[in-house]
C-alpha cells in the first residue's frame, strides 16, 4: 500500500498572529519522511495470504484506506487538509485552540466527503490558497475572476487575532502612538510654513522666491512617495520607515539651522524625501499588522490625524512664528516628536524581515525605474508650479517641462511593463477593477481635500480680514466632521463588513458639499459657512476608509505595499495638479472681475495690482472703503468660479465610487511580507 499511495502534500500556514508574521512555505514531504507511528490494526497493510479482495483494495490505494490513514495522521500530528504548521512547536501555546478546532473539523465525515469529492486542483486549504498541480496560487491574483474574489471568505469563517490584536495593551498603545506621531509630523510640514513664509522671506530677503519653501517639499515628497512601497518589500518595513524618519529629521535640522535661503530650500527637499515615507509606510504597516475586517477602524485614526495636521499646519506655523523662538521652531518642533516616534518604533514594533544580504537586496532595486519616474514627476510638478506664476502657461519653459514630463512618465510605464523583474509599479495593478477605480478616485479626491483646505482660508482672509491662524480655525467645521465621520465609518465597516455602501453615501454627500461651496459670498454668515463646510467634511470622512479598503481587498497580498503607497501618492499628486489648475482659474477669473474696478478706480491702479499679489493689502490704510468693497466683491466672484471648477472633480469621485465591486473583508491575516528571513 505504501508503494502505491501518493505522497502526502504537506504545507505550513500561519494560524496565529505570531505565525502569520513568520515565513510560511509549501513543500512536499516524501512518504518515507513522515514520522513513523504505530498504526491501528484496522489500518495495517495486508499480510501475505490475506483475502484477494482486501489485498486488491489496498493495492489500489482506495479512498477507504487512504482517507482513514490521512485522518489518523492528521489527528496525531495536528494536520489539516494535508497542511502542517511549520512552527507548531514554538507557537503551540498561541495556536493550540485553532489547531484543535481545525483537526476536529477535518475529521468530520462531511468535510472528508467534500474534500475527497473535489478535484485536487480545486481543493482549498484555508480559504487563502489553492493547492494545484502547479503549486500554490493565491486567491485574488490578476488571473482570478471576480466571482472567485467575491466568495473568498466563504471557506474562511474562523477569526484569528491579528499581530496588532495579539500585542499586550501597553505595547499596542505605544506602537499606535509611534505611527500616529510619524503621520502627524509628516503631514504637518506640508502646510506649516504657509503662515511662516512672510517671516522667512523677511529674514532672508527672498520675497520673490519664497514659494520654493513649499514647492521644494512637495516636489520631493510627491516624486518619492510611490517608491517607498517597493523599497519596503525589499529592505523591510521598519528599516525603510526608520530611514525615511531619519532623513526627515535631518532635513528638519538643516531647515531650522539654515544660514541662507538656498540652505533652507535644500533642507526642505530633504524633509520632503523623508516625509513621503512617513505618510505612506504607516498605512502599509497598518495593513501588515491588522486583518481587513478590523483595519477600517485602525486606519480611520490615521486618516483623521493626517487631515487634522494638514489643515492645522498654518495654525501651528503662526503660533511658532509668533513665539520667542521664531520661525525656526517651525522646523525644530519635529525633532523631539520624531525622535520619540523612532524610539517607540524600534522598541515595540516587530515585523518579519525580508531575507537576503544587503547586496542581494540592492540588486533587486529597480534603479532605472526610480530615475525615470522621479524625473518625469519632477518635470510635471515644476511645470504646474511655474505655470501662471513665474511663467505664462503658454511659455516655452512650461510647455517643454509639461510635454517632456508626460513623455518620460510614458517611458516609465513602458519600462515597467517589460523590463524589470521586480518593477516599482507593477502594471498588473491597473488590470484589477477595484484597484484601478480606487486609484483614480483617490486622484480626484485629492482635489476635493486640498481645494477647500487651500481656498477657504483665502475666502475668510478676504471677507473677514482673518489672519493665518484665524483662517485655519475657520476650517474647523470642515476638519472636525472629517475626523469624526472617518472614525465612525471605520467602526461601522469593521462591524458590518460592508464598505461599498458607505463609499456611495460618502461620495454623494461630498459632491453635495462641494456644490454648496458656490453659495459663499461677501455676506455669508458664520452659521451658514459652518453648515456648508460640515457637509463636505462629513462626506470626505465617510469616503476615506471605504476607498482604501476597496483597493486592499482586491489587491494581492504581495502587492499590498506598492498599491497602498501608490494610493497615498496619487492623492497628493492629484491635489497638487488640481491646485495648479484652480490657481489658473482664479487668476483668469480675477483678471476679468478687476477690469471694471481698474476703470472705476484708475488712480489706485498700483494699489489694486498689489492687492492681487497680497490679499492683506485690501484692509490696509492705502485702500479707501469704496475700493475695499469692490475688491472684496471681485475676489469673492473669482473664488466662486474656483468652487464651480471643483464640482467636476467631486462628480468624478461619485462616478468612480458607484463602480466599486464589493469583495468580502478577510477575517484572517494575509501574508503581505514575502521572502521572509528565518529567525
Amino acid at each position: 500500500m505504501a508503494g502505491d499511495a501518493k505522497k502526502p502534500e504537506v504545507s505550513t500556514r500561519g494560524r496565529s498572529a505570531t505565525a502569520d508574521a513568520a515565513p510560511t512555505t509549501t513543500f512536499d514531504m516524501p512518504a518515507a519522511e513522515v514520522p513513523k507511528k504505530p498504526r491501528p490494526m484496522s489500518l495495517q497493510p495486508p499480510k501475505p495470504g490475506t483475502s484477494q479482495s482486501n489485498s486488491s483494495k489496498s493495492s489500489r490505494g482506495s479512498s477507504f484506506s487512504a482517507s482513514k490513514e490521512r485522518a489518523r495522521l492528521r489527528q496525531a500530528m495536528g494536520v489539516y487538509s494535508g497542511s502542517v504548521h511549520s512552527g507548531a512547536i514554538s507557537t503551540a501555546a498561541i495556536s493550540s485552540a485553532a489547531i484543535v478546532g481545525e483537526a476536529i473539523a477535518s475529521l468530520s465525515s462531511r468535510s472528508t466527503e467534500m474534500l475527497e469529492s473535489m478535484p485536487k486542483s480545486s481543493r482549498s486549504v484555508s480559504g487563502r490558497e489553492i493547492e494545484s498541480q502547479d503549486g500554490p496560487q493565491t486567491k485574488g491574483s490578476d488571473e482570478d475572476s471576480d466571482d472567485d474574489l467575491a466568495d473568498r471568505d466563504e471557506r474562511n469563517l474562523e477569526v484569528e487575532k491579528s499581530i496588532l490584536g495579539s500585542m499586550p495593551l501597553y505595547r499596542r498603545i505605544l506602537t499606535m502612538s509611534a505611527l500616529a506621531l510619524s503621520v502627524f509630523i509628516g503631514s504637518l510640514d506640508q502646510t506649516i510654513v504657509v503662515s511662516s513664509n512672510p517671516a522667512i522671506a523677511k529674514a532672508f530677503d527672498a520675497m520673490n522666491s519664497i514659494s520654493w519653501v513649499t514647492t521644494a517639499f512637495l516636489l520631493a515628497s510627491t516624486a518619492m512617495q510611490p517608491l517607498y512601497g517597493r523599497l519596503s518589500d525589499i529592505f523591510g518595513r521598519i528599516e525603510t520607515l526608520m530611514a525615511g524618519l531619519v532623513v526627515f529629521l535631518v532635513g528638519s535640522a538643516i531647515c531650522g539651522a539654515a544660514k541662507s535661503f538656498g540652505m533652507l530650500v535644500g533642507g526642505r527637499v530633504i524633509q520632503g524625501l523623508g516625509a513621503s515615507g512617513l505618510l505612506s509606510l504607516v498605512m502599509v504597516i497598518v495593513s501588515d499588522i491588522s486583518i481587513e475586517r478590523e483595519r477600517a477602524k485602525v486606519t480611520s485614526v490615521f486618516a483623521a490625524i493626517w487631515a487634522a495636521s494638514s489643515v492645522l499646519g498654518p495654525v501651528f506655523g503662526g503660533l511658532f512664528t509668533q513665539s520667542k523662538g521664531g520661525w525656526r521652531w517651525v522646523f525644530y518642533f519635529s525633532l523631539p516628536v520624531g525622535g520619540l516616534a523612532g524610539i517607540f518604533i524600534l522598541t515595540f514594533l516587530r515585523l518579519p524581515r525580508p531575507a537576503g544580504s544587503f547586496k542581494e537586496k540592492l540588486r533587486r532595486v529597480d534603479f532605472a525605474g526610480i530615475v525615470i519616474l522621479v524625473s518625469g514627476v519632477v518635470m510635471i510638478m515644476l511645470a504646474l508650479n511655474f505655470g501662471g506664476g513665474e511663467f505664462k502657461w503658454a511659455s516655452p519653459t512650461v510647455l517643454c517641462l509639461l510635454i517632456f514630463g508626460i513623455l518620460v512618465v510614458g517611458i516609465f510605464v513602458a519600462v515597467e511593463w517589460r523590463i524589470p523583474a521586480e518593477p516599482i509599479m507593477p502594471i498588473r495593478l491597473f488590470k484589477n477593477r477595484n484597484v484601478g477605480i480606487a486609484l483614480a478616485l483617490q486622484f480626484f479626491m485629492g482635489a476635493t481635500i486640498f481645494g477647500p483646505a487651500f481656498y477657504i482660508p483665502i475666502y475668510f482672509n478676504i471677507t473677514r480680514n482673518s489672519s493665518a491662524i484665524g483662517a485655519g480655525l475657520h476650517l474647523l467645521p470642515f476638519l472636525l466632521p472629517l475626523t469624526i465621520f472617518s472614525t465612525i465609518t471605520g467602526f461601522i465597516v469593521s462591524k458590518t463588513g460592508r464598505y461599498r455602501e458607505p463609499a456611495w453615501v460618502g461620495a454623494v454627500i461630498l459632491t453635495a458639499g462641494i456644490c454648496l461651496l458656490v453659495l459663499f459670498n461677501e455676506h455669508t454668515t458664520t452659521g451658514q459657512s459652518i453648515g456648508i463646510l460640515i457637509v463636505s467634511g462629513a462626506g470626505l470622512g465617510i469616503l476615506m476608509q471605504p476607498s482604501l479598503l476597496a483597493l486592499q481587498t482586491a489587491i494581492q497580498p504581495r502587492d499590498m505595499a506598492t498599491g497602498t503607497t501608490l494610493y497615498v501618492a496619487l492623492r497628493s499628486f492629484g491635489g497638487s495638479i488640481v491646485l495648479s489648475v484652480l490657481q489658473a482659474v482664479l487668476t483668469n477669473s480675477l483678471t476679468r472681475q478687476l477690469k471694471p474696478v481698474y476703470a472705476e478706480f484708475s488712480k489706485y491702479k498700483d494699489v489694486i495690482a498689489m492687492a492681487v499679489d497680497n490679499q492683506g493689502i485690501i484692509y490696509s490704510d492705502l485702500v479707501p472703503a469704496e475700493l475695499r468693497i469692490a475688491l472684496v466683491k471681485a475676489y469673492v466672484k473669482a473664488l466662486r468660479t474656483v468652487f464651480y471648477a471643483l464640482i467636476p472633480f467631486s462628480a468624478m469621485v461619485l462616478i468612480m465610487a458607484l463602480f466599486f465591486k464589493h469583495i468580502p473583508l478577510r477575517t484572517r491575516m494575509a501574508k503581505t511580507i514575502q521572502n521572509v528571513k528565518k529567525e
